[in-house]
């Protein structure tokens, strides 16, 4: 090796380089080939059963997954942040005098609404949409937000509502996975707007809400 010309040297390195190169390229693009070529098959009916079940959606108490059902979206930042929030964030947090009164101020209210008011801090808006779409509301849109009253002084929401938009019963007649990618198919009765498609990609045992889109607008 010692005694090897340098120009040759060069060469034999560049080639190795190109190999390496063309092996790697090789591997991610049969990687690719492998994900693109994922079978869909439909859910077994144990696994639909589950989404149907209290273990995912509906139950008792408020179940915050319901609420991803309440608007349309085909990506995760393009949810209604209003629909998704209506009724709080899980959190039975409510504002205090000083704060509604900061509210009123904002608004230019005279006297507050005749309503209950919700109260989201921003960092339970993150909490929320990271746990349940892997982003934070800065990685959102943003729509909807404008609907709320925002206190810088307590980096919060509020929303004053008297009614609701929670649907207690979620019921999917079918469903589908390609890959980590499911589809479930619901009649939406509670808005009475059709049949649509609900999107989750699975993530280490969790689920991830990925669009909700009317049947007629989901691409194959």
């Amino acid at each position: 090796m010692n005694g090897m010309k340098p120009n040759k040297l060069l060469l034999i390195v560049l080639v190795a380089l190109i190999l390496t190169g063309i092996a790697v390229g090789y591997f991610f693009m049969g990687a690719r080939n492998t994900s693109n070529k994922a079978e869909t098959t439909p859910l077994t009916a144990e696994e639909l059963a589950y989404f149907n079940s209290d273990k995912f959606f509906n139950g008792e108490d408020m179940n915050l997954r319901n609420q991803f059902l309440s608007s349309l979206y085909d990506a995760p930042e393009k949810i209604d942040l209003l629909q998704l929030f209506y009724n709080g964030s899980g959190q039975e947090v409510y504002p205090t005098e000083a704060e509604k009164e900061a509210i009123m101020a904002q608004n230019d209210w005279k006297t507050a609404p005749d309503c209950g008011c919700d109260k989201i801090s921003r960092a339970d808006m993150d909490a929320v949409l990271t746990k349940y779409m892997g982003l934070t509301l800065a990685d959102t849109d943003k729509i909807g937000l404008d609907k709320f009253t925002y206190l810088e002084k307590y980096d919060a929401y509020y929303h004053y509502h008297g009614d609701t938009n929670y649907r207690n019963q979620v019921t999917f007649s079918s469903g589908e996975r390609k890959g980590n990618i499911i589809r479930l198919f619901y009649t939406d009765t509670f808005f009475g707007d059709g049949d649509k498609v609900l999107t989750l990609r699975e993530n280490n045992g969790e689920y991830l809400f990925i669009s909700n889109q009317r049947k007629a607008d989901v691409r194959s």
